[in-house]
C-alpha cells in the first residue's frame, strides 16, 4: 500500500512539474535548436539545386 501511494505521488510531482514547464515556455512549445534550423536549410538549399539542376537539364534536351 505504501509504495503505490509514493508511485502516486511521483506521478502527480511529474504531472505538476511537466505543467508547469509548459507554463513557463520551457517545454513542448521550445523553439528546435540552431543546429537543426542549419541542417534543414541546408536540405532545403540541396533540393532547391537539384530542382534547378533538373530544370536545366530538361530545357537543354529541347
Amino acid at each position: 500500500m505504501r509504495e503505490q501511494q509514493m508511485a502516486q505521488t511521483d506521478a502527480d510531482e511529474r504531472d505538476y512539474l511537466g505543467l508547469a514547464a509548459l507554463r513557463d515556455g520551457n517545454g513542448a512549445t521550445e523553439a528546435p535548436s540552431r543546429a537543426l534550423a542549419i541542417l534543414q536549410y541546408g536540405l532545403l538549399a540541396c533540393a532547391l539545386i537539384g530542382l534547378v539542376g533538373s530544370l536545366a537539364m530538361l530545357a537543354s534536351e529541347k
